[in-house]
């Protein structure tokens, strides 16, 4: 966990290695709300970091060893 000071402004600097995790750069905009005590600060719009899997689809072990049949995929050209 990291921590940040608040400035005598109200101001506080996100460190990088958040930005970065997020993909959040100068300009994008943040939702600020308090969550049982918590500040909690929501990207809007953007595309912050998302799993690979966001539909969920659950593969086992073997199945994700298989080789990838590049024959069958569809290339943009």
């Amino acid at each position: 966990m990291e921590t940040v000071t608040l400035s005598t402004k109200g101001q506080l600097v996100i460190p990088n290695s958040i930005r970065s995790a997020l993909r959040l750069k100068a300009g994008n905009r943040l939702s600020v709300s308090i969550d049982e005590g918590n500040i909690v600060l929501t990207p809007e719009g953007i595309q912050a970091w998302r799993p690979l899997n966001p539909a969920g689809v659950k593969l086992s072990a073997a199945e994700l060893s298989q080789p990838v049949d590049l024959s069958r995929a569809n290339h943009r050209r």
